[in-house]
């Protein structure tokens, strides 16, 4: 508290006031602090934002969100950088995230400012009462604080991103089996697609909301190539784009969309043996360091202690 005292000596003539300066100054930092980690929680959920979606009831928390988002634009230019293209790969992350809204931006720059503003005034809110903080590693710890509030959300999205991409390219398969069983029961392409995100949504909810997109779509006019597309610049994964790429070239060709899917459910297949047919490939070259490091030793002591003790025996006889 006296380190801030000293701080705040020429803001205020008298003690008191410098107190209640101080009061004010933690209060605004654990406010801010609090409201930052609320927004993580509710803009990090892919699963709290599509169940908010569902459910009607929440009507008042999105005219709130709305008029937020409203707010947040007319402040943009403080937070939101003038660099076009980092605009534009930071969306296109939001996408591959699962963050569609058109607020998706606003809100990801928001909460990084606010953690960068609301962390160093929480490390000079903690510092007074740490006796091994003086002036110099309160400096440290805040330029620390600051670099975690700017990189922190960045990080945590591309670790969103990785997870979902995961969990698309691992239900990709046995979608991908399913969509080409409906085809050859004699369903459309756009009722195919239906019926698998129908099935999918209790085991893998992510393509099965990806997929409920593209049928939204389809259905509101959109081109079925565009919409599927669309899927693909939303998820980012390479097994969806050859599908997308095949699935046109067979809509445009005018060839069996079922054959084409065999076709490339096959290909898949083969891609994914392949994939693991060069990991067993690398498990001998990564078992030389444990080997080396664990069981070598351990075989050089069981192979050499009894010849020295042997040795060690015979020179103490003579």
């Amino acid at each position: 508290m006296d380190f801030l005292m000293q701080l705040l000596t020429g803001l205020a003539e008298n003690k008191q006031e410098n107190q209640w300066v101080v009061i004010l100054i933690v209060s605004a930092a654990v406010f801010m602090f609090a409201f930052a980690l609320m927004s993580l929680f509710d803009f990090f959920d892919p699963v709290r934002s599509r169940f908010k979606r569902e459910i009607n009831i929440n009507t008042l928390a999105m005219v709130e969100s709305d008029i937020l988002s409203e707010k947040l634009k007319t402040h943009s230019k403080v937070f939101l950088p003038s660099n076009m293209p980092l605009l534009g790969r930071t969306t296109t992350r939001l996408h591959y995230a699962g963050f569609h809204s058109k607020n998706s931006l606003l809100h990801y720059y928001a909460i990084r400012m606010l953690l960068m503003i609301s962390l160093p005034l929480l490390v000079i809110m903690i510092a007074p009462f740490m006796s091994s903080m003086n002036g110099e590693t309160t400096f440290q710890a805040v330029i620390i604080v600051i670099i975690i509030g700017y990189m922190g959300p960045s990080f945590i999205l591309d670790k969103l991103i990785a997870n979902r991409q995961k969990s698309i390219r691992r239900a990709f398969p046995d979608a991908l089996d399913l969509l080409v069983v409906c085809s050859e029961a004699g369903l459309s392409l756009d009722a195919a697609i239906q019926k698998v995100a129908t099935e999918i949504n209790l085991s893998q909810p992510v393509l099965a909301d990806e997929l409920e997109i593209v049928i939204v779509e389809t259905r509101a006019g959109i081109d079925r190539h565009k919409a599927l597309q669309r899927l693909v610049e939303r998820t980012g994964v390479e097994d969806l784009k050859g599908l997308v790429s095949a699935l046109s070239q067979s809509m445009r060709f005018g060839t069996s969309i079922v054959e084409t899917l065999k076709v490339y459910s096959e290909d898949l297949r083969d891609k994914r043996t392949q994939a693991a047919e060069a990991i067993a490939a690398k498990i001998g070259t990564k078992l030389i360091f444990p080997l080396a490091v664990c069981l070598l030793p351990a075989f050089l002591m069981v192979v050499m202690i009894p010849g020295l003790l042997m040795i060690q025996n015979m020179s103490s006889m003579r």
